[in-house]
């Protein structure tokens, strides 16, 4: 556990073999980060998209440039925020056969870490000298994949209060698709997803990502995974969580870049037709990967003032 003025930084590692269903021992790796000397009753628990890791939440500073660190912009505030490596990321377990990584398989995991951590904060315990949060509201905050993995998790656990979601439209993403990919039926392909990755992407289970160069200041290089391929085939396919956008019934806030991988945003809210309440965020001269462009001070914002207003 680290400890400086403003900050607890507490690791967790939970075994999760028997849900990954790897055929080998799996952990997965967790952060929970909290402000000093406050009891919080929000909870940001973030997981990052395909080719990142937790570090995402967590991007550094340049000097004089603004925030760029979600975590530490919600901390400020006063709030928690749990970050969380998904299997195949970071400081958790890629199984020697990372065709594996079926984002349900993953979902799954993060729900039993999510339950872990969210009531040994409530309960008090989990991070040694801090009182109990009882009153704590969970907000699931995810980009990318990892707001895929987020409304799987939602659906099948219910653990949270509202949805924040970036970088991420049911509808998939058409122009990677192949005539035979778009011929699938989802519901075969989800129960399949391992073998119809393998004769897709026979190359290999995965994809080098590196930095590309940028004028921006702020990077994302410190959070740069490989890109695992057989989670990319589900958020490549359309409307293959749509049953589970649709069953989400807390509020939902949609994030999305004018220039984003999804087409056309405004059809996005049209997905969560149980929620009783959908707001979408569009942010100028932002692409897909918002942290790292100058609207994430407006997107930080908005996002903390819409979790701090939830019911």
């Amino acid at each position: 556990m680290g400890r400086d003025a403003t900050l607890i930084r507490h690791r967790i590692d939970t075994d999760v073999t028997e849900i990954a269903r790897f055929g080998e021992p799996a952990q997965l790796a967790a952060e929970v980060l909290l402000p000093e000397g406050q009891v919080p009753d929000l909870v940001f628990v973030c997981l990052p998209g395909g080719g990142m890791n937790r570090r995402y939440f967590d991007l550094p500073t340049p000097p004089g440039e603004a925030e760029a660190s979600f975590a530490q912009a919600m901390l400020a505030r006063g709030h928690a925020v749990v970050l969380i490596d998904p299997l195949g990321a970071g400081d958790s377990t890629c199984p020697a056969d990372a065709y594996l990584l079926h984002p349900d398989r993953t979902a799954d995991a993060a729900a039993l870490v999510t339950d872990r951590i969210l009531a040994g904060l409530r309960e008090g315990g989990l991070v040694p000298g801090v009182p109990a949060m009882p009153a704590l509201r969970s907000v699931g905050a995810a980009h990318s994949l990892g707001a895929l993995m987020t409304i799987v998790q939602q659906a099948r656990a219910g653990q949270h209060h509202g949805l924040a979601l970036m970088g991420f439209h049911t509808a998939g993403v058409p122009a990677h698709l192949t005539d035979a990919d778009r011929a699938l039926d989802v519901v075969h392909a989800r129960e399949n997803l391992v073998e119809l990755a393998r004769k897709r992407f026979p190359a290999g289970p995965w994809h080098e990502l590196q930095p590309q160069p940028s004028k921006r200041a702020v990077s994302a290089a410190t959070a740069i995974e490989r890109v695992m391929m057989t989670p990319s085939l589900m958020a490549m396919l359309p409307e293959i969580i749509a049953g589970d956008a649709a069953s989400i019934t807390v509020p939902v806030l949609i994030a999305l870049g004018d220039s984003d991988l999804h087409g056309d945003p405004y059809r996005t809210p049209q997905a969560y037709g149980a929620s009783p309440e959908v707001t979408l965020l569009v942010l100028p001269e932002t692409r897909h990967n918002h942290f790292v462009y100058p609207s994430r001070t407006h997107l930080f914002e908005r996002v903390a003032r819409w979790a701090e207003n939830l019911p």
